[in-house]
Parts: structure tokens; C-alpha cells; sequence
């Protein structure tokens, strides 16, 4: 079969490799659609240093790291000891494998599991593993397109994920820094929670306004303005109830925290790859009294076919993040595009 691969730091190559065979409890799925992700490009570009291995378990492979964790696809071949699922289920998975019985899948989440999960790696492929099927892999119902339920996988879980964890009420004002996919989707998440005043900052005209489709009622370009300055000016000098961090960069995280008013929360799920620390200014308002929250993407069947529901019947249309439509061959040529974010890209839909 096909796949792409890492074989050296900044590089990726279409390969010909085996046809996996499934080991007890794994499902191999036959890719009908994939994509290019933000954190894609930091595995490819950034993620050589093995002391990153421990934040993303099986990042760094001296062999050649197999590429992409956003994956939906039609169940292949089922290994032992796998009940729920069964040949020619369609299903997305959660771009963290949990394993399901560990302290950390049990009480805090999937994505931070420590018996055994790691980052699905490999879906950049004709046929891709997962690990631990039963309590990862989500079935689709047959309402819902490729297109949609692949953003399932990670970026609406994520984006979604960031406004949950922040713990957005109805009404709540909230300025989302960076509207790529993931601050898309955090923008369509802030909408469908009930909040009110929703302010998205980007520097790419495209982006805000796409943000504009999804629920936000005010765009700012921080090319031409200062983004604080103009949210404070919005909230009468208060700030925003929620500030989230949808990119990671020590600048728009410092923005957040200068942002958010007295008691209000700071919401980071930008992944700040070789970045060792991000540090905030102890002058803003609201540092004696705000709340910081990380999330890495809420993992799991549940959360899979929850997130799924939610685009099946709650109208919540994300359609517009697929820019561009290019084939597993092309995957070098939709790296390079995705690293320029040229030609209005956002999210690119791989097909075998």
C-alpha cells in the first residue's frame, strides 16, 4: 500500500509498505479520507528532540515517523478480541489512542492516557491501525459526509473542547485568538454553547472571514489593530468572560491573558511545539483573579460519536474548512501548501 512518511526532519515521501494485519483488540481501517493538520507540520518540522516523545509518545522514530492522525474509514480487517465492530463499519477515530482501563483514561481523559495510548499516527495512508478499537474507534452514522466527520477526529474536538474546558456560559463574551482550523472550530464551538459577543483575531483576511460564517459577530485583523486595545474598547475596558489561545505563540497566549476581565478564564489548546515556557505579564487586571486552562483533544468512542450527533442533528455546518482536494500522491505538494498558507487553505481533503 501507500503511505506517506517522515523519513528526516522537514520531509515527507509517498512510500510503498505492507498492508497492516491486525494484533488482538486493533481494527485495521481502509482510509477513505485524510487531511493535513497544525500539528502535522509541527511533528514534520519541529519534533526531533526525543524529550518531545514524552508529550506525544511515539513522535520521535529513528526509522521514519508514519504520518497523520485524522482519519475516517471503512473497518478492513478486525483483530481478537475486538466486539463492537465488525468489517465494513465506517468509522473516525480520536487522533489520541486511549487504552480505556488506565487511572488517567478513567478519570481525566483519553488523550492523556499512560497505559499504553500514544498519537494516531498513520492515517496518511491506504490503510491505517487502530489501537485499542473498542473504546476509540466511533461509528459514523450514514447521514454524515467523509468531509464532516474526519474534522471529528481532532480539530472540532479540540476547538469545541477549548470553550467546554473554559466553562463558556450562555452569554459569555469570547475573543478566540487565531482562526485557522482549530480557532474555526473553537469560533462554531463559542456559537453553539450560547455565547454571546464573540470576537475572532487573525492576521489572514480569508480566515476572519470565514469566522464570520461561523459565529463570530466582530473580526479583527492585528495586522492593522492592536487586538487588546480594541476588545477592551468592545467590553468597556473589562475584558472578555473567555480568552482562547487557538494557535501557540507566546504572543497571542500574553494577548489572552491581557484580554480576559477580572475572574475570567484563559482557554490555550495551541500546541507550542519547541517552545519550553510561555510566561504572562503580571500588570494585566485580571492576573490576581482569572483561571488558565489546557486542553489537548478530548479523546474517545464517546466523544466520537457525541461530536458526530452533534453535526448529524444540532445544524452545526463546518463545511466551508476544505479549501482543497488532493490525492495521497500529492501529499508532499499539500504539506508545502499547507506550511505557506497560500491560496486561502485551511483544511485539505486527502483521498486515496
Amino acid at each position: 500500500m501507500k503511505a506517506c512518511m517522515k523519513p528526516e526532519n522537514g520531509k515527507v515521501e509517498i512510500v510503498d509498505v505492507p498492508i497492516p494485519e491486525p494484533e488482538p483488540g486493533e481494527v485495521i481501517v481502509k482510509m477513505a479520507m485524510a487531511t493535513v493538520c497544525g500539528s502535522d507540520m509541527h511533528f514534520l518540522d519541529e519534533f526531533a528532540n526525543p524529550m518531545l516523545d514524552m508529550a506525544f509518545p511515539g513522535c520521535v522514530q529513528e526509522q521514519g515517523l508514519p504520518m497523520g492522525h485524522e482519519g475516517v474509514g471503512v473497518v478492513h480487517s478486525v483483530g481478537a478480541g475486538v466486539t463492537r465492530l465488525k468489517e465494513g463499519d465506517r468509522v473516525a477515530t480520536p487522533c489520541m489512542i486511549g487504552c480505556g482501563s488506565c487511572h488517567e483514561c478513567m478519570t481525566v481523559d483519553f488523550s492523556q492516557c499512560t497505559g499504553g495510548g500514544r498519537v494516531l499516527f498513520g492515517c496518511q495512508a491506504e490503510y491505517y491501525r487502530i489501537p485499542y478499537a473498542d473504546v476509540n474507534a466511533g461509528k459514523i452514522p450514514e447521514a454524515v459526509n467523509d468531509e464532516m466527520a474526519i474534522l471529528a477526529s481532532d480539530i472540532l474536538s479540540t476547538g469545541f473542547g477549548a470553550v467546554e474546558r473554559a466553562e463558556t456560559g450562555f452569554g459569555d463574551s469570547v475573543a478566540i485568538f487565531a482562526q485557522g482550523p482549530v480557532g474555526l472550530c473553537a469560533t462554531a464551538g463559542a456559537r453553539a454553547r450560547g455565547a454571546g459577543l464573540i470576537i475572532a483575531i487573525d492576521t489572514v483576511p480569508e480566515r476572519l472571514e470565514m469566522s464570520k460564517k461561523f459565529g463570530a459577530n466582530v473580526v479583527i485583523n492585528a495586522k492593522d489593530k492592536n487586538a487588546v486595545q480594541e476588545i477592551l474598547g468592545l467590553t468597556n475596558g473589562e475584558g472578555v468572560d473567555v480568552a482562547i489561545e487557538a494557535v501557540g505563540t507566546q504572543a497571542t497566549f500574553e494577548q489572552c491573558t491581557q484580554s480576559v476581565r477580572k475572574g475570567g478564564t484563559v482557554s490555550s489548546v495551541g500546541i507550542y511545539g519547541l517552545t519550553p515556557s510561555i510566561s504572562m505579564p503580571t500588570l494585566a487586571p485580571s492576573f490576581l483573579h482569572r483561571k488558565v486552562v489546557t486542553t489537548l483533544c478530548p479523546s474517545g468512542r464517546d466523544r466520537m460519536e457525541h461530536l458526530v450527533k452533534l453535526i448529524d442533528y444540532a445544524d452545526v455546518d463546518l463545511t466551508g474548512l476544505f479549501t482543497h482536494k488532493m490525492k495521497l500522491d500529492d501529499l508532499p505538494k499539500a504539506y508545502d501548501l499547507f506550511r505557506s498558507k497560500e491560496e486561502g487553505v485551511l483544511k485539505i481533503a486527502i483521498t486515496a
